[in-house]
């Protein structure tokens, strides 16, 4: 969103407001920031959405007078209140989605791979794992709610316009890619095989099942047979070492323990936009092990940047990674091949990494490529308006 925004910022025709939630009703507030007009609303719930929420939307609607209402995910209830205020104000059919996640969609895998034992398992945590899936089903019926609902739909890959149409076949999907922060840009190509950390893998998420870090801890088991001195480094907080471990972290701290894999990964904490550079410029491999995913960022920032890549084939991944030529897919469940894939860049044989890196940053910049795609969101904008005049957003 950020970067988008930035790019257009500079487009004069174009007025732009803002509008976020709030968790703390004390809070709220509106003004003008940065030339933007903002307001804030209250989410005061994750799984459905209020009245009082839809009135809240009206009453922002009537300040800011949009000609289109621009709407970034599908993924909470907050989603379907804007849509049923924009139909109360009549101008439903100039708002349009931008999808992220599908979460009806990605509910349905939230259990892959995990045992029975830990699936419903409370322990320390006040929510288990089976609670949070049902949690996000009954946030997926929003969703599916919203994209009945609305008329366009902006989307990036294959997977999410399939699963869209499939959900409201009448729908009108526009294609526009991500824009990502100004800073990987700046190291764009500038991964180096010579400097990297080697037999270093990076992960930017681990911290609920669908990220898919419990198969990656299985394959983890498989490469260090092979490369003893591996060392894995999370983005994220230390799932294992907090005081209040959800049901998912006490799997993963059981899987480290029977794989005896404590000696090999490090959780980094929270990193800013930065140290996430640092990170990708250290890394020998980067891989993205998840059950479900549409196109996550930080495969396209890694690509972007040229580490060499392993990523799950899934969701709109297939559409990021051209296999055997700017990185390696495989099938999310088969931990041993993701093991080969990464053992094979590790071997690095006619300078394999080095090729993989090259063609990776000239991919990413075909789909991230800034000037594209703030001109594929203005001619968006302008079909959606239905007019050539200056409008807001």
């Amino acid at each position: 969103m950020t970067g988008m925004l930035h790019a257009l910022e500079a487009v004069d025709m174009i007025n732009i407001s803002l509008c976020f939630p709030i968790y703390d009703k004390s809070r709220l507030k509106s003004g003008v920031c940065g030339g933007h007009m903002y307001f804030t609303f209250l989410r005061d719930s994750v799984e459905e959405y209020s009245m009082e929420m839809i009135n809240s939307f009206e009453r922002i609607l009537e300040e800011s007078q949009p000609n289109i209402v621009h709407i970034w995910g599908t993924e909470f209830p907050h989603t379907t209140a804007m849509l049923l205020a924009c139909r109360n104000k009549g101008i439903l059919n100039r708002t349009v989605i931008h999808l992220q996640g599908l979460v009806s969609v990605i509910a349905g895998h939230y259990r892959s791979g995990i045992p029975d034992k830990y699936w419903s398992l409370k322990k320390v945590a006040a929510v288990s794992m089976e609670e949070a899936a049902a949690m996000r089903v009954k946030r997926g019926k929003c969703e599916i709610e919203s994209l009945k609902m609305v008329r366009y739909v902006i989307g990036r890959t294959t997977w999410d316009r399939a699963c869209v149409e499939a959900i409201n076949p009448k729908v009108h999907y526009y294609s526009c890619d991500e824009i990502l922060r100004d800073i990987f840009y700046e190291y764009a190509g500038l991964w180096r095989y010579d400097t990297c950390q080697k037999y270093s893998i990076f992960i930017s998420q681990a911290t609920y099942p669908i990220k898919g870090f419990h198969y990656f801890l299985q394959a983890l088991s498989v490469i260090i047979r092979k490369y003893p001195d591996t060392q894995v480094f999370v983005a994220g907080i230390d799932i294992v070492n907090v005081e209040k471990k959800d049901a998912y972290a006490v799997y993963i701290e059981k899987l480290i323990e029977e794989l005896a894999l404590d000696k090999a990964i490090t959780f980094l904490g929270s990193l800013d936009e930065g140290q996430m550079v640092e990170q990708y410029l250290k890394a020998n491999v980067f891989v993205l092990a998840s059950v479900m995913e549409n196109s996550p960022n930080s495969l396209n920032e890694a690509m972007l940047i040229g580490v060499p890549s392993v990523a799950s084939y899934v969701g709109g991944i297939c559409d990021r990674i051209h296999m055997n030529t700017d990185g390696f897919l495989y099938p999310y469940d088969e931990p041993e091949l993701l093991a080969y894939y990464v053992c094979k860049i590790f071997e690095n044989k006619e300078g394999l990494c080095q090729t993989l890196s090259g063609n990776s940053v000239k991919a990413s910049l075909q789909f991230t490529d800034p000037e594209k795609n703030r001109k594929q969101m203005i001619h968006i904008y302008e079909e959606i308006s239905g007019q050539g005049e200056p409008y807001a957003v």
